[in-house]
Order: C-alpha cells, then sequence, then structure tokens
C-alpha cells in the first residue's frame, strides 16, 4: 500500500499492522497522517517545519474527530504569534504576582537581585531569546562573592520558573543549572589587624568601591543597602531607608555619623554610589579583587563586614544586644515580634551613643 492515500473510514481500517513504525498521508490534507505499527494506530499532524503532534489513537478516535483536530492544530500554527514580551516587562509581571504569595521580606530581596543583577544586563531583551549562556555570564561575575551568586541564582530559577509555568517560555534556561557556590553558614569575623588593613585599602581605593567599604565598617549595613544609599536619605541627624531598600521590607532609622563625608562624595546623581549607566554600583568582583590585592587579608566577603561590626559592638562592650541588633535592623534577636509591635521607641539616643564609641574605637585602632 503507498504511503499516500486518501483517508476514509474503510481505507484507515484496512491499514494492516506493520512491524516496524510506518505513517501513511492523506492525499486530501497532506499533513495529516496516521502512524502505524504492531498494535496501535495514532493519527498525527505535522507542523512548526516538522514537528509531530500527536492527536489521538484509533479507533478511540474516529477518523472524523481527527481530521478535525489536524485542522484545529494547523490553523493554530498559522496564526502570527505575539512578539516575546522583555525581560523586564516579564519581572514587573511576576513581582506583582509575588506580592499576593509571598512575605515582603522575600519579595523585596527577590525583586532587589533580580533588579541588580539580572534587569541591568537583560531587562530589554526579549524573554524567549534568553539563554543559558547568559545568565552563566551574570552568574560568573558574581562568584568573587559566593553568597551573592547563590542568591541571585535562586531568584532567577524562581522567575524562569514561574515563565514557564505562565507558559511566556518553553522552558526555564536555568534548568538543572546548580548553584555556583556550596552553600554554607559563614561565620567569619575580621581580626581588628585585619579590620585596619580592609579600612586603610578602602581609603586608597576612594570613590565609589572604597567609599562602599567604608560605609558597610561605619554602619553596618548590608553592602547592598550601601550600594542604593541616595542623598535624598540623609539628614545631619539620621540616615533613612526606605522600606524597599532594606532586606527585611521595614523602613530602618540609623544615626547619621558620616555627614561630613558626604563632601567628599561626587554629586553626578542622586545615588551615591551610582553605576556608568545609573543603576546602584554593581561591579563587585572585579572591585573586591583589587581591594583584596590591596589590603592582603583573605578568605573573606564583603558581608563580614556586617558580622565583624556586630562582633566587636559586643566584643568592646560599646552596647546591649537589643541596641546593636537596632542598628543592623534585625527583625528577630532579642525583641520578639509581639514587643516589636508595641515597642516603637527608635533607641536613636542609645544608637547615637554606641555608635560613637564605636568611631572612637576605630580611629584608636587606625592610630596603632
Amino acid at each position: 500500500m503507498p504511503n499516500k492515500i486518501r483517508f476514509t473510514d474503510i481505507a484507515v481500517r484496512a491499514i494492516k499492522p506493520t512491524e516496524r513504525q510506518t505513517t501513511f498521508w492523506d492525499e486530501a490534507l497532506p499533513a495529516f497522517g496516521v502512524r502505524v505499527g504492531r498494535r496501535s494506530k495514532t493519527f498525527l499532524v505535522v507542523r512548526d517545519g516538522g514537528h509531530r503532534v500527536k492527536i489521538g489513537r484509533y479507533p478511540a478516535m474516529s477518523l472524523q474527530d481527527a481530521r478535525k483536530e489536524a485542522k484545529r492544530v494547523l490553523a493554530l500554527a498559522e496564526t502570527p504569534r505575539p512578539p516575546s514580551p522583555t525581560v523586564a516587562k516579564s519581572v514587573a509581571l511576576f513581582l506583582e504576582s509575588r506580592t499576593q504569595q509571598n512575605r515582603a521580606s522575600s519579595k523585596s530581596e527577590t525583586e532587589r537581585l533580580l533588579k541588580r543583577h539580572l534587569l541591568p544586563e537583560l531587562g530589554n531583551k526579549p524573554l524567549a531569546d534568553v539563554t543559558t549562556d547568559h545568565l552563566h555570564a551574570i552568574i560568573d561575575a558574581l562568584i568573587a562573592t559566593p553568597s551573592t551568586a547563590n542568591h541571585a541564582t535562586t531568584a532567577m530559577k524562581t522567575f524562569f520558573n514561574w515563565a514557564v509555568a505562565r507558559r511566556h517560555i518553553k522552558h526555564s534556561p536555568l534548568t538543572g543549572v546548580p548553584l555556583p557556590a556550596k552553600p554554607g553558614k559563614r561565620d567569619r569575623v575580621l581580626s581588628d589587624a585585619e579590620l585596619v588593613s580592609v579600612y586603610r585599602a578602602a581609603l586608597n581605593m576612594g570613590h565609589p568601591f572604597g567609599f562602599i567599604i567604608l560605609f558597610c565598617i561605619h554602619t553596618g549595613m548590608r553592602r547592598g543597602e550601601v550600594a542604593a544609599l541616595k542623598f535624598s536619605y540623609f539628614t545631619p541627624e539620621c540616615i533613612t531607608l526606605p522600606a524597599e531598600a532594606t532586606k527585611n521590607g521595614q523602613q530602618h532609622f540609623i544615626p547619621n555619623l558620616l555627614q561630613d563625608n558626604l563632601q567628599y562624595i561626587p554629586r553626578t546623581s542622586e545615588l551615591l554610589f551610582p553605576s556608568e549607566v545609573g543603576t546602584p554600583f554593581s561591579n563587585w568582583g572585579k572591585e573586591k579583587k583589587k581591594l583584596d590585592d590591596l589590603c592582603g587579608v583573605s578568605d573573606w566577603v564583603i558581608h563580614d563586614l556586617r558580622r565583624t561590626f556586630s562582633t566587636k559592638m559586643a566584643e568592646w562592650q560599646l552596647a546591649p544586644p537589643h541596641i546593636i541588633e537596632r542598628i543592623l535592623n534585625h527583625v528577630t534577636g532579642t525583641m520578639s515580634p509581639l514587643s516589636r509591635i508595641y515597642n516603637r521607641a527608635t533607641y536613636l539616643v542609645e544608637m547615637r551613643g554606641a555608635l560613637e564609641l564605636y568611631e572612637k574605637k576605630l580611629a584608636q585602632l587606625l592610630a596603632t
């Protein structure tokens, strides 16, 4: 029997089983066929330049129903597909959907990571055109800061899995891609001598990266919070981080002991530390390597400065734990969530006193 026949109920019923799978095609609808094997006959249609789509098995599906389904599938293939949305537009939809599903802190951190690492590189690119190589380039640039590399990879995986679930893309470009660094809880605290070495190297580097490091040392803020600082956050008395700029999604106040240093920061934009494209500073890996070469301190990451700040505050007996936690904007700790609801005291006076003592201790260390 020829492989191209006119499909009728009698003709399809008459096709004999074959040892090797053989496909017969309909003369009236050439892309419509029936694949025959030893035990089954399966209707199929060819679309998108050769992609075979199974329709159903004969005789469970009649020839009439199979032909109707084949025409429907072919009509869909001929319908122009809307252009793929950009990564930036898809991220905006993703973040909007997460507002209803996740804690504010989780949503805020995911948003920060995507806006910091994914959007500057691929924001204007059609989502369907993003490849694994594009994302590997972003991840590889963060490898000098393993924790950030892991968190950014996780945030991007979450976003692309959401895009698959919403049918924006067929497959995630990060499927099967492992975390770039081995997860682990760090406990690294810089010694006094190491802290001095890092401090002096940061002074030598100057603006922007050196000043970011100095701000981290003086305030205990997270590096991302420092990188995104704006001049409008500063008054002579206080530094105010809005809720959208903090990891836990809560507005944070810290006494401003750095006001005099703002004069040394060039005001080229509202940001203290803008990148070349006007976004918050993000060139961490390259600049961190320069700092390491200058200071000679090894096996440390920038977040260790925050842990060192907290440890030194306690070690030098400069403040009680609850004041240290207030400075660090920790949600949990010595105060329970219920206590935080009813205790609205800002402790600005106590925080200023602790930071002033910390500044004196730093000055003593740097003078030796």
